[in-house]
Formats: structure tokens, sequence, C-alpha cells
């Protein structure tokens, strides 16, 4: 750590920073200094790494500063998650821990919650983010895929849902605002989940009619706990409800078929399955990327279900 330039600033140019905010093993996005006699010096540039040992020295010091105009920088928050995602955007792990750490924080908040609140504004920084990255970084996913956490639980599957919605709605030439609602539809998909019994989800025999049928009103109860958060968007509230239907009308809450069923909810059917094949699961190891794909192509009782022009571009993408 050394003072790499000086500062001359009024006091009210800056404020003091709590060290605690800092995230360890990931670029700062500001500028840390330090005060001497009427100087602010820079002790910490913008886009330094804090390692173990970077902090320790920093803990040293009696009073840290930052700049006031970089008070929303001063904590990862999902309203500045792009910003801190560029900051680290060589480090692909570092990347996906940020937004693990946010996504994380918004559904144990939801699945806390009683009254089943789940912060929209959040979920769509978060959204943003992804788009972000999607289409700032070529070749994105197929790099960030090895990084991801494969525990069926809904933060995780939901925010892999959402990486695998933005790259193909990129693919097939969505605009943004198509992407964000694709995105935001993703993320929410499955939070009904949450009103399902645990000995349904966890079972690992097959299910009787009656627990497959609870089993599947979690797309209305997805869709009545968004509802129930503000979150009126119909192309959104269509792809959550219809995110099982499948191509043949094999599927459920309605049975839609074909082109009935709309561009986002059978992109979020596509990256559902993709998920859960590539996913553990109590009955049965993880399929490979390619494997899966190939199973919803080729298998006789999956190829009918999904859209074929939509899972070839995705097939074509990941190559």
């Amino acid at each position: 750590m050394k003072i790499v330039k000086a500062k001359i600033q009024y006091t009210t140019a800056y404020r003091h920073f709590d060290i605690q905010n800092l995230e360890l093993d990931c670029a700062v996005p500001f500028h840390i200094l330090i005060k001497k006699l009427y100087d602010y010096v820079i002790i910490i540039e913008a886009g330094t790494t804090i390692t173990q040992k970077i902090y320790a020295l920093l803990q040293k010091q009696e009073e840290l500063y930052i700049s006031k105009k970089d008070k929303e920088k001063e904590k990862l928050s999902p309203q500045n998650l792009q910003i801190y995602l560029h900051s680290n955007k060589t480090d692909m792990e570092k990347t996906l821990r940020l937004i693990n750490t946010i996504n994380n924080t918004i559904f144990e908040a939801y699945l806390k919650s009683e009254k089943n609140i789940i912060n929209i504004l959040s979920i769509e920084e978060v959204v943003k983010s992804v788009i972000y990255l999607i289409k700032s970084q070529p070749g994105f996913l197929k790099k960030a895929i090895p990084f991801f956490v494969f525990e069926y639980q809904i933060a995780h599957h939901s925010l892999h849902v959402l990486f695998y919605s933005i790259h193909l709605g990129h693919f097939l030439q969505l605009e943004d605002i198509q992407l964000l609602r694709l995105g935001t539809a993703a993320l929410l998909h499955d939070i009904g989940v949450k009103k399902v019994m645990s000995s349904i989800l966890e079972k690992e025999d097959v299910l009787t009619p009656d627990e497959l049928e609870s089993a599947h009103k979690h797309s209305t109860y997805s869709v009545e706990i968004a509802k129930q958060n503000a979150m009126s968007d119909p192309y959104i509230i269509n792809a959550i409800m219809h995110h099982h239907e499948c191509f043949d009308g094999s599927g459920y809450p309605q049975g839609l078929k074909g082109e009935n069923i709309s561009t986002f909810a059978s992109i979020l059917c596509i990256c559902d399955v993709f998920d859960a094949l590539t996913s553990e699961r109590p009955h049965r190891e993880k399929y490979s990327y390619f494997e899966a794909l190939k199973l919803m192509m080729k298998d006789p009782a999956l190829a009918k279900k999904y859209n074929q022009e939509q899972l070839r571009v995705f097939l074509h993408s990941l190559l």
C-alpha cells in the first residue's frame, strides 16, 4: 500500500468510510483516502482488489474517507451492482459471487417473509446487471457456466434461468425492454414454490396424482405472489403462469399448444428444464450442457415439448 496521489480539498467534499463495507477479494469502484494535515490523500485507488493483506493495513489507519460523490458506491447493493461488476469484469468468479450475494439476499428475505414480500425493484436491478454482462461481454455465458452453483435451490435455480433466458433472448435479438421483462419473469417464475409442501418438493419417489397436482399449482402461486407485490405487467405475468406449457399441449396449467404459448414462456420453459437437467437432483446425477440439449432435441418423449427453433439457437450459441 502506498500513497499515490494528494487531494487538497475542503473537508465537506469527503465522508468517513466504514471498512466493514469492503468486499474482500473484489476490486473497489472508488478511491479510499486518509487525511494528512489539510490534505486528503488517496491510499487505495479505484480498481484495486482488496486482499486480506490490504484489508489488514487499512485496519491500522485511524480514519478512512471516500468522496461524497461516491456515497452510492460505498456498499454493495442492488442499485450499484453494475458498478461493482464493471470494476471486477476481468474476474468471472468474482463477478458471479457479487451477483449471487445480491440475489441470495433478495431470496433469503423473501423466503423469511411471512407476507411473501419480494423486492421487485431489486429484482429488476439484478436483471439489468445480467443484461449488461451478456450484452457487453461476448461469450459470457459459456465462460460463466462452470462457476454456477449447481444446487437445486430457488435462488440459484432462478438466477441460472435468468442467465440462460437473457442469453437466449439476446441471440433471438429481443430488444432491451423485452429482455428486462423476460429476465424479471425468469427470477420470479418459481417464487410460488414456497407455498408447496417441502415433503413434495424433496420426495425422491414418483409423486402421487394429488402430490403432482399440488406441485403444479406453483405457477399459479407465483403469479399470485407477483401480483401481491404490485407486479402487473401482462407479459411478465403471462410468462410466469405459462412457463410449464409445452409445444405439444402436454404442459400445465392450461395445456396451451404451439403458437398459443408466448415467446417469453417458451424461452422460460426451455431454460427451466435445461437448468433442472444440468443440476444435481435427489434421484439422479446431473447431465452435461450438451447431453441436456441433446435430450431435449432428440429424445422422443421430450423433443415435441419445446420450441425446437429456439433450442437450436440456444445450442449454437453455446458452441
